[in-house]
């Protein structure tokens, strides 16, 4: 249970400059709220109130709701932080840290489900990532063969 008085909820509710960061509300990265849609679980961008997806433009174009989710639900270590711009390796344990904690959010929110995250490092930025397991879908990603890929990857199953 959670209780607030008023005055807390104003002072809340308040439009603000963000100070720490560029464009996105970084608690809203550590600690997103995942949302299910058609099947499909995403990442709720602050934005939007109610998200609706065309299921069969999705199939069509990204082929099953796997590929949709792992090109939607991710995140650039870049759009967070000019910091990460600069300092890319900083960005990857800033990621690695992330990869961690989406871990349990996802477990937390849909303990009935699976999921892989995948976090992608090459050159300048690093790229957290996730989709659900599904019996019926192929991986995102071939798991056997991590080491074929060109850039630095790790993979969790959660």
């Amino acid at each position: 249970m959670e209780i607030s008085n008023k005055k807390i909820n104003e002072i809340l509710n308040k439009e603000h400059s963000l100070k720490y960061h560029d464009k996105s509300e970084l608690i809203d990265v550590v600690w997103p709220d995942f949302v299910e849609v058609e099947g499909c679980i995403l990442i709720k961008k602050y934005t939007e109130d109610n998200i609706k997806i065309n299921i069969e433009h999705i199939i069509h174009q990204f082929g099953d709701r796997t590929g949709f989710e792992a090109s939607e639900s991710h995140v650039h270590m870049i759009d967070i932080s000019k910091t990460f711009k600069k300092h890319p390796l900083e960005g990857l344990r800033f990621a690695k840290k992330l990869l961690k904690i989406w871990s349990i959010k996802l477990k937390i929110d849909f303990p009935e489900y699976e999921f892989i995250l995948i976090l992608t490092y090459h050159d300048d930025d690093t790229i957290l990532r996730f989709h659900r397991l599904r019996e019926s879908e192929e991986i995102w990603i071939n798991i056997n063969n991590i080491e074929d890929f060109e850039e630095g990857i790790i993979i969790r199953k959660v």
